[in-house]
């Protein structure tokens, strides 16, 4: 081989070592490709406990999980925004490599544009006393959403440095003060079990067992609470918004006013108690000047800075306690109710008793079905019915309110508690109405539209079904007109046929047959208007009743057997007379009930029989 050819082979073999060397500087290996695959090292987002975060000024921010809370314990203490520090969480977890890059693939300049020389945040994350996750931040690449990225090696190794895609450095370049939990109390409304409002005119302090169980007014009264108006007071409390914050002074940053005499006319000291939590938190607030103002001064015990916050109607929270007591005048659960008993001077005692859901009436010695929707009405009507006025908070003499002898009680008994008693009276001239309950010293004006809703006459709270039964059981049905001959109407319950007679002859090829159906189905769920509660003059009306109406009844889906009779009969309101109403009685039972005119008339008027051919 001569000198020529050997120089060739040289150069060729040294431009595919400068093209290996090439490829392999450019190009990642099959390890880096498995890397950026594979990605960042994964943590579990819910065991951190401390994060770190140094930026490029070396200025620290460092925060500390407190149980279910965040606290920054660097640059300032404070309480951290929650929002904040799960967003730099997950977008820490999120962070996926693009591409891995190499410091001798740069130049100083080049290097100095990555920002990675001198990184603009540095991030650790803590589950107890162990890093879990440590990465670097430095400039924005020209793709969105991308940045240069360094994972700093164990010791002893260098650096390993990425294109990663992460919305991280986006949190993390918000404002130190950012970081502040912008809300002044960030609690949820449902763990707060106690409210305390010190004033100088005096203190408020409410009180509940836990979320589900009301709210009482426990000083300066103990009475019932509003539900609508201390979820209003929670309301403004919990959406105070921090707008600023400063050094507390020595005197400011201890607030040690406890009494409601050592407090200024402008100043109103709230504490909120959480049983499930077992913590209180105290907070000082400045009376603003006047009602439209948003504005004011805070300290909250549990932070270090005295705040500027906002919110509206802050005014409000320098509140008189009439206007956190509960202005309806009774809090019953009708699922709950076991008894209701109505008492009075007028008629005798109204007792109803619940049994799985359905109501029962006491009359004349029998549990008959109650009017269920009358009930519901009258609880509706005691849950919603507005006080006028707290007239007393305590009353020696009950006289001037006829509360020494009510006039009207109404008793109810929820499962597994004693019985709440309501009591009723009015004043001499019967003008004014008043509601006291037993056991308590404070007296309600109410309005007497209450009244109608609580009947005291029994007969009122009757069923309104004054017949049930199955067709299957009828057998026979005659249909009177006054002195008129009947029309029988006989029922196979076997076949569902109909036989038809009228003054002895047989008729039963005119019945319409649907309508006979139709006619024995409103019979069979037979339902009233209404009972009447003065049985005098429907007596004697029904004397001479203008509609008989007789059902023979026996084995249901027999057509032998023993039968049993029903008759009902109906007459005007008033004699020989077409009336929007007419009276009604079972027969054997005494009670007098009220039928609409077309309800009648979808019985005693039914056409049964089919329109006879024009011959």
């Amino acid at each position: 081989m001569n000198t020529r050819t050997t120089v060739i082979l040289f150069l060729i073999v040294a431009g595919l070592g400068a093209l290996i060397l090439g490829v392999e500087r450019y190009f990642p290996s099959a390890q880096e490709l498995r890397e950026i695959k594979r990605g960042p090292a994964r943590f579990e987002k819910d065991k951190i406990t401390r994060v770190e975060v140094l930026n490029s000024e070396n200025t620290p921010l460092t925060l500390v999980r407190d149980g279910a809370a965040w606290r920054i314990e660097a640059p300032f203490p404070d309480v951290a925004d929650p929002q904040h520090v799960a967003a730099l969480i997950l977008t820490l977890d999120g962070v996926e490599w693009v591409e891995r890059i190499h410091r001798e693939e740069f130049d100083d300049s080049e290097w100095q544009k990555t920002g990675l020389d001198k990184p603009r945040h540095k991030v650790r994350l803590f589950a107890g006393d162990n890093v879990v996750h440590e990465s670097w931040f430095g400039s924005r690449a020209v793709i969105e959403n991308n940045y240069y990225m360094g994972v700093p090696g164990k010791l002893g190794e260098e650096p390993a440095w990425y294109l990663a895609k992460s919305e991280a450095p986006l949190v993390l370049q918000i404002p130190t003060t950012t970081w502040r939990d912008p809300k002044l109390l960030r609690l949820p409304a449902e763990v707060i079990t106690g409210i305390t409002l010190t004033q100088a005119s005096g203190q408020i302090v409410l009180a509940r067992e836990n979320e589900h169980a009301p709210w009482s007014l426990e000083k300066p009264l103990r009475t019932r609470g509003s539900k609508e108006r201390i979820t209003e007071l929670l309301s403004t409390l919990l959406n105070i918004e921090v707008t600023e914050a400063k050094d507390a002074t020595a005197s400011s940053s201890n607030p040690a006013k406890t009494d409601a005499a050592d407090m200024p006319a402008d100043e109103i000291k709230i504490v909120i108690t959480s049983k499930p939590r077992d913590k209180s938190y105290e907070i000082t607030l400045k009376k603003p000047a006047d009602d439209k103002q948003t504005n004011t001064t805070a300290i909250a015990a549990w932070r270090k800075p005295v705040f500027t916050v906002a919110a509206k109607n802050l005014a409000s929270l320098w509140v008189q306690p009439n206007n956190l007591r509960d202005h309806l005048l009774a809090q019953i659960d009708g699922e709950r109710l076991e008894f209701l008993t109505l008492n009075s001077k007028a008629h005798p005692e109204v007792s109803l008793r619940n049994e799985g859901g359905s109501w029962y009436l006491l009359r004349h010695g029998n549990w008959d079905p109650a009017n269920g929707e009358r009930i519901a009405r009258a609880l509706s009507a005691l849950n919603t019915h507005e006080i006028l006025q707290f007239t007393a908070d305590t009353a020696a003499d009950l006289t001037p309110y006829g509360l020494d002898a009510p006039f009207q009680t109404i008793t109810w008994t929820p499962s597994r508690e004693k019985p709440v008693k309501l009591m009723f009276g009015q004043n001499a001239q019967n003008t004014q109405f008043f509601a006291k309950y037993e056991h308590e010293p404070f007296i309600y004006r109410i309005d007497a539209s209450l009244l109608p809703s609580l009947p005291t006459d029994g007969i009122k709270w009757k069923g309104l079904g004054a017949l049930r039964f199955t067709t299957f059981a009828l057998r026979r049905l005659s249909l009177a007109l006054g002195a008129n001959t009947p029309i029988i109407l006989e029922y196979n319950p076997v076949s569902a046929e109909w036989k038809a007679t009228r003054g002895g002859r047989d008729v039963s090829d005119e019945i319409d047959r649907v309508k006979a159906d139709q006619l024995a189905g409103n019979l069979a769920k037979f339902t009233v208007q209404d009972w009447a509660v003065d049985r005098s003059a429907a007596i004697e009306a029904l004397k001479t009743p203008f509609l008989t109406i007789q059902i023979v009844l026996g084995e249901p889906g027999r057509s032998d057997g023993p039968v049993r009779e029903v008759e009902i009969l109906f007459s005007p309101t008033q004699p020989n007379a077409t009336t929007a109403f007419y009276f009604g009685q079972v027969k054997g039972d005494p009670d007098i009930f009220y039928m609409t005119r077309n309800g009648l008339l979808q019985i005693a008027g039914s056409d049964i029989f089919k329109p006879k051919p024009v011959k």
